[in-house]
């Protein structure tokens, strides 16, 4: 009887064992599928990049491997525009940006998420609903300041200072911070170490990961930004990377090698950017769903 019961037992937990593995097989082929019909754009384009005057661009079937792979684009891309100071001006507003933000942002969230006082909630999600509003909407009135009142027409301070703080980022990094054990807060104000003493040394440590994802969210927003950069940005010398290369669609019209050569100079530091930080990314955002 004993044994009759081991022997079902076992085909019960052979039969679950197939069951899961062949739904983790039917996953991973989904998540294949989707991964590639998301990658296949980008890497259309960078191959595209580097395909010589007797490549084909559009065919049936479509010609993936450049045939005749030539760094001549890039160079034609380089040598017609000025590339190297739309890479200095977007590093550095993206770096500034990206150091500010992050100071400001969890300056913020420190308060909402560790100290006491009256209103704390109500302010938090009062500030929180203004993210429902769309950005674009405010576009004319941050115009009228940035040009009428602070005069920073054709300047980069008019990119760095209207993104220096996101209440998404204020959330995220609120969220954070609550995950963290009052007691090690407990213990620096019995060391006798003050509140900024406290965000300094002891929160900041303990959130690094959901500081790099802060970091790479301002990071990316910044250098992907055309819209507000396109209109306060006009002479080439002060462009950034993504408003420059829109040059390419009257210098390149019907180049399609070179707009691809251009895609890739604007894409190529935001995957770098990701590549090493990423491990930190995740874990950033499962501590801030967490908290």
């Amino acid at each position: 009887m004993e044994l009759a019961y081991m022997v079902a037992a076992r085909r019960s937990h052979a039969v679950a064992l197939r069951k899961r593995f062949l739904s983790n097989v039917f996953w991973y082929a989904v998540l294949i599928v989707i991964a590639l019909g998301m990658i296949m754009p980008f890497l259309w384009m960078f191959l595209t990049s580097f395909k010589g005057p007797n490549d084909v661009i559009y065919s049936v079937p479509p010609q993936f491997i450049p045939h005749d792979p030539t760094f001549a684009n890039y160079i034609r891309v380089w040598n017609n525009l000025p590339v190297a100071s739309f890479f200095l001006n977007s590093i550095l507003v993206a770096g500034i940006t990206v150091v500010g933000n992050v100071l400001i942002t969890s300056l913020a969230a420190y308060p909402f998420a560790k100290m006491k006082f009256k209103g704390r909630d109500s302010i938090f999600y009062f500030l929180l609903a203004t993210y429902i509003v769309p950005v674009q909407l405010t576009y004319i009135p941050s115009y009228i300041l940035a040009v009428k009142v602070f005069g920073y027409y054709n300047n980069i301070s008019a990119l760095i200072f209207p993104s220096l703080a996101s209440i998404f980022n204020i959330f995220l990094l609120r969220q954070a911070f609550k995950a963290v054990p009052a007691d090690l807060i407990d213990a620096g104000r019995v060391d006798g170490a003050g509140e900024l003493r406290i965000w300094w040394s002891i929160l900041l440590p303990v959130v690094r990961p959901s500081l790099a994802t802060v970091a790479i969210i301002t990071f990316v927003n910044q250098w992907n930004d055309f819209l507000w950069p396109s209109l306060m940005l006009q002479t080439m010398d002060h462009k950034t990377l993504t408003v420059g290369l829109m040059s390419l669609q009257g210098m390149f019209s019907s180049d399609f090698r070179g707009v691809a050569a251009g895609v890739g100079m604007m894409v190529i530091p935001i995957l770098i950017f990701f590549v090493a930080l990423q491990k930190y990314f995740v874990r950033g955002l499962t501590g801030a769903v967490k908290g």
